[in-house]
């Protein structure tokens, strides 16, 4: 696609940059668009939007892709219509006498606790016939509790804690026949099967051989952990072997981060933040409410200060180069380079230090222009003064926060900045390090590489696949296939079981006895849902083993935790730990100061393009971390947050920097090739333009390019999704790579992204410009505060009071009607969603939605009940961005259910538009009069033909085995629909029965928000409200009648049960774009967008 921005020329001086600002393309009245395909009008996205109904409806796919395919999908998609069950070995004999508290079919919830990617979840499991299904967060655990505005009094009855995308997904991957389940060792160069009896021996074996030399011949590879038992384990086996060598790895670096927080506190430390009363939080090339492993906690403390009020709503600034999910929820940003982020913080701190002396930093010119109006290098200065400005204003209660792939230098400069500005101790913090192994000083990879072959010649390896993940350069895979001795604890029999001498099966987090240490402190127990499925075992049992103790896992737990909460447990205490998944304790909470160091060195020349001094940023995925969540289908079929690509990596790059080096995307998707150098290495990337992003960066995502083989069906073919870039890192530089050139190829690569599915377009092309502006709508935090919410009014479609087709009777008699109790209504509050995905694998988990395969999400035949839209407004080097979570809005009046010939889709007396399946015949006419384009169509039965007769090579026991271990995912509350049936979002109808048959058995009515949805209990900004509307103190209801609630195509009169509340930017004065100004002059009295009273959606 032909970029049309000009190419301006070079400058380098902060506040001297002259060139012109970029240009946009066409756009609508509006200022929305959700990609570049649709900004410029493109006959590709124009026919894409007038399709109703991808093409090919009965075209079942071939090849060989199609298998390889499913070869990696049929862990979540072979979906049949019988649920089973699983429990432990044991006699089959039906009970005579029912045990107490055990009722069949009725669910059962375990609190526990273990580490996932990086980071301490806290959860209460669903566990239906002894087997675990869906997970929620434990709303009871101290770190949820404290993130409530209301934590000490008055705080709610029910609450949903939230979750992220790992969490929810983590059932999922339990349940994965392909995971590890043999002892195998190497023999001729290949894996056979042994037994934990041999490979037990085999360890006592080399304890008693290590111990003659102390260990000095013994290494372990482990990653951080923040689990006391593995830790304090790993500690008795060195205490044995005062000479062994533990080196710790970390895939997705924060060192220099630690490093930072250690040299201001004078101990191992960790920082953290505390958002919940920060008024100003500056993200600095940093994604505090994205990736970061804090994201849970952070989002919900965010949301609190998201509340549309002049003196509490804080105020988010990012300064990024990639646009994340941060940046989309920020009030204003500003993209520039990673390497430019030191030179910034230089700025900032002359600005801030001018401030505190009672100068002026820079004046506002009284006739400033838009933002979006003045060169890049007046925005750079008045993001700096803007800033500065506020830090200043709001000392003690701001945050400047650097992402831990910044240097050293940059993070001691940011923490020296939090001290000028009283910020540490109260907004930013320190607290002791939790990955700390009591005497034991580990290593980093290099040193320990050095050391493979020659001094070390065991190794055990503790997961994490270090093959994949480090560099490439360090040669473990060739290190470790020279060895004979290599033990790994392997989660699948992935690329670094392939060249071990024994690969032992891990067992999965819900199998396994462990704990973890939150980041509050709190001592956290996690407890085995189910035995295990595939024979594994836990890390403390393998390092037990190691160190010559025979004891099982809640043995060796039980130990830690006694020393964790002062004293032995007796039998109430333990069982009051298993309870509740948690004990007490708190964060010891460190002093610091800021350490000097060297100022960071850079230019902040915006403007400046030249091959071979581009930069690359290598960032964890959105969906798959890095990389140890490939086999799970529901993460790799997730639209990444920001991009919307499913199923592939790609390289990311500005339009200008794409039109400058000649790269290339069609309007199709189908791509060009873009070949990424970083000195000898090379490594090919799809191009993907990214609006926002900084002008001479390219953004891949790490995660991509395993190698998943099925070695139990004796295949020889591999599947690989994206591409790997360990070969572009190296362990210096993990994350940033500088002197990066590119060239464009002649090879073409399909492309799957959601970003234009399911648009909404009921009135045409031509109605397209507008519409967008109506379906999200937003304002400035003044509109609210001095003219109220009128600008939500204002920015909906003006038209005549809307007359029924029949005479409705009034609300009144509706709502004093004995013989309905409940009408159920949802708010999504846009102010709050960061789009962060957690609904989408939620509602997913919850209601059996099937995974379709990148060849059919390229013909738009994704299945998710819920998608998140997200639009682009203003130009495009730096547009503001917002995101828009869309389900079934379950309409009073629902187009769909007029439409239907066979009554599949009707609506229940509490209001809910609900499907029965078994009457569905598959018109499609029910999707195709859907203004909100939710309505999923089974193309296929994706639970047989895609998943059962598909990616084998062999018949008979081994896929029936799979197919009994696959199944047990199903929630057995929800159909299991097939070809040719419509699905969509439900309201988690069997959660409202669940709840109604509880309430009445008790003899009561269902209390305001004891009824949760699924994506409701994952959302960690609590964004979505769901209850009865009936009940005009519900929380559901006050936030109806907040007055910045809309309903989306209300002009259509079909009256949805579910409102958005409009998103406020708290953008500072310096900042605003030329819509936002004109926006400010509009007037929003007098309009009445939805042409019936509020009731009226009801």
């Amino acid at each position: 696609m032909q970029s049309k921005l000009p190419i301006t020329s070079n400058h380098s001086s902060l506040g001297t940059q002259i060139s012109q600002p970029l240009t946009v393309g066409s756009q609508n009245s509006q200022g929305y668009w959700r990609s570049l395909n649709e900004l410029d009008e493109t006959p590709e996205f124009q026919q894409f939007l007038e399709r109703e109904f991808p093409q090919a409806a009965s075209e079942f796919p071939s090849g060989v892709s199609r298998r390889r395919w499913v070869q990696l999908m049929s862990a979540s998609i072979a979906l049949s219509g019988a649920a089973g069950c699983r429990y432990g070995p044991e006699k089959i004999a039906p009970f005579v006498i029912r045990p107490e508290n055990t009722l069949s079919g009725v669910p059962k919830f375990y609190a526990t606790s273990f580490e996932l990617a990086g980071r301490a979840v806290n959860l209460l499991v669903t566990n239906r016939d002894g087997r675990p299904i869906k997970v929620e967060g434990n709303p009871d655990h101290p770190l949820m509790r404290a993130t409530e505005p209301n934590n000490v009094a008055g705080k709610p009855r029910f609450q949903s804690a939230g979750t992220d995308i790992y969490s929810q997904a983590c059932v999922l991957g339990l349940y994965d026949d392909d995971r590890a389940g043999r002892v195998a060792k190497r023999v001729d160069g290949k894996l056979v099967d042994s037994t934990w009896d041999e490979f037990t021996q085999y360890a006592r074996n080399q304890l008693e051989s290590l111990k003659s030399d102390q260990g000095q011949s013994l290494g372990i590879l482990m990653s951080p952990s923040l689990s006391p038992s593995v830790n304090r384990l790993v500690s008795d086996i060195v205490k044995a072997l005062p000479k062994a060598t533990v080196a710790q790895y970390k895939s997705i670096d924060d060192s220099a981060q630690r490093q930072a927080a250690t040299q201001a506190v004078g101990q191992p430390a960790e920082l953290l933040l505390d958002l919940s009363s920060a008024k100003v939080i500056c993200c600095i090339d940093s994604d505090p409410l994205g990736n970061d492993p804090n994201m849970p906690i952070y989002a919900r403390q965010f949301a609190i200060g998201r509340k549309p009020a002049l003196d509490s709503m804080n105020r988010l600034y990012s300064v990024e180069s990639r646009y994340s999910v941060t940046g989309a929820s920020a009030d204003s940003r500003l993209p520039i380079r990673s390497s430019q982020v030191g030179a910034f913080l230089v700025e900032l701190e002359k600005s801030i230090d001018q401030l505190l002396a009672g100068q002026s930093a820079v004046a506002a010119a009284k006739d400033e222009k838009p933002l979006d109006e003045v060169p890049i290098g007046e925005q750079l200065t008045r993001f700096v003064a803007a800033m500065s400005e506020d830090l200043v204003k709001h000392q003690g209660a701001g945050v400047v926060y650097v992402g831990s792939y910044q240097p050293l230098d940059v993070q001691l400069l940011a923490l020296r900045l939090n001290k000028k500005l009283g910020n540490l101790g109260k907004s930013v913090k320190f607290i002791a390090d939790r990955t700390v192994i009591e005497g034991v000083q580990p290593v980093g990879l290099d040193a320990l590489a050095g050391k493979l072959g020659g001094s070390i010649s065991t190794l055990w390896v503790l997961g994490d696949n270090p093959v994949y993940t480090p560099p490439s350069h360090v040669g473990l895979a060739k290190l470790l296939s020279s060895m004979q001795n290599v033990v790994y604890l392997a989660d699948f029999e992935d690329e670094t079981a392939q060249v071990a001498s024994w690969s032992v099966p891990l067992a999965h987090a819900l199998e396994s006895w462990g704990d973890v240490v939150s980041v509050d402190g709190t001592y956290s127990i996690c407890q085995p849902q189910i035995l295990p499925l595939l024979g594994g075992k836990s890390v403390v049992e393998i390092l037990a083993l190691l160190s010559g103790q025979t004891a099982e896992g809640s043995a060796l737990v039980r130990t830690t935790a006694s020393v964790a909460t002062g004293g032995p447990l007796n039998a109430n205490a333990w069982h009051k730990l298993l309870h509740d998944g948690f004990a007490g304790g708190s964060a010891r909470e460190l002093s610091g100061s800021s350490v000097d160091g060297p100022v960071p060195l850079g230019s902040l020349d915006l403007e400046s393009l030249e091959n071979g001094k581009l930069e690359l940023v290598l960032c964890e995925s959105d969906t798959l971390y890095d990389g140890r969540f490939a086999k799970n289908v529901w993460l790799q079929e997730l639209p990444q947050s920001i991009t919307k690509i499913v199923w592939d990596n790609a390289a990311l790059v500005s339009p200008r920097t794409a039109e400058k080096f000649g790269l290339r995307q069609s309007d199709k998707s189908q791509t060009s090739v873009v070949r990424v150098k970083v000195g000898d290495q090379q490594v090919d990337l799809p191009v993907f333009l990214m609006p926002g992003l900084a002008d001479g960066v390219i953004v891949a995502q790490l995660g991509y390019g395993r190698i998943c083989r099925d070695e139990a069906v004796k295949s020889d073919e591999q599947v690989v999704i994206g591409q790997d870039l360990s070969k572009l890192r190296r362990l210096d530089s993990m994350h940033l790579i500088s002197g990066v050139s590119v060239s464009a190829t002649s090879q073409p690569y399909r492309l799957a992204t959601t970003q234009d599915h399911f648009a909404i377009d009921p009135i045409g092309k031509d109605g397209l410009a507008q519409r967008i502006g109506w379906l999200v709508r937003e304002g400035t935090l003044e509109q609210i505060t001095e003219g109220g919410a009128g600008f939500v009014e204002h920015e909906g479609l003006h038209h005549p009071e809307l007359k029924s087709l029949w005479e409705e009777e009034p609300m009144e008699t509706f709502e004093k009607d004995p013989t309905v109790a409940y009408q159920w209504g949802m708010t999504i509050d846009l102010n709050k969603c960061t789009g962060c995905n957690s609904c989408v694998i939620a509602c997913q988990a919850e209601n059996n939605v099937p995974v379709v395969g990148k060849e059919q999400v390229l013909r738009g035949r994704e299945m998710h009940w819920i998608r998140i839209d997200r639009y682009f407004r203003g130009n495009q080097s730096s547009p503001q961005m917002i995101q828009q979570p869309v389900a079934c809005a379950h309409c009073e009046t629902a187009p769909c259910e007029q439409v239907c010939p066979v009554a599949a889709t009707v609506h229940t007396e509490e209001g809910i538009n609900a499907m029965a399946y078994n009457r569905c015949i598959g018109t499609r006419y029910c999707g195709n009069n859907c203004p909100y384009k939710v309505r999923r169509f089974n193309y296929f039965n994706y639970g047989t033909e895609y998943g059962y007769f598909y990616g084998w090579q062999q018949q008979g026991k081994l896929e029936e085995a799979s197919r009994k271990l696959q199944q047990l995912v199903l929630n057995p509350e929800v159909s299991v629909r097939g070809r040719g049936v419509m699905e969509k979002c439900t309201y988690c109808i069997q959660r409202v029965q669940n709840v109604k048959i509880q309430t009445r058995s008790e003899g009561r009515s269902i209390e305001d928000g004891e009824l949760q949805t699924a994506c409701q209990a994952a959302c960690p900004t609590q964004a979505i409200i769901f209850g009865n509307i009936k009940d005009t103190t519900s929380e559901v209801a006050k936030s109806q009648a907040d007055p910045r609630a809309y309903a989306m195509l209300s002009e259509l009169n079909i009256k949805p049960r579910t409102l958005y509340l409009a998103r406020v930017r708290n953008t500072h004065p310096r900042l605003k774009a030329s819509f936002q100004l004109k926006e400010a002059h509009h007037d929003s009295h007098g309009h009445d967008d939805h042409g019936h009273s509020q009731s009226e959606h009801h």
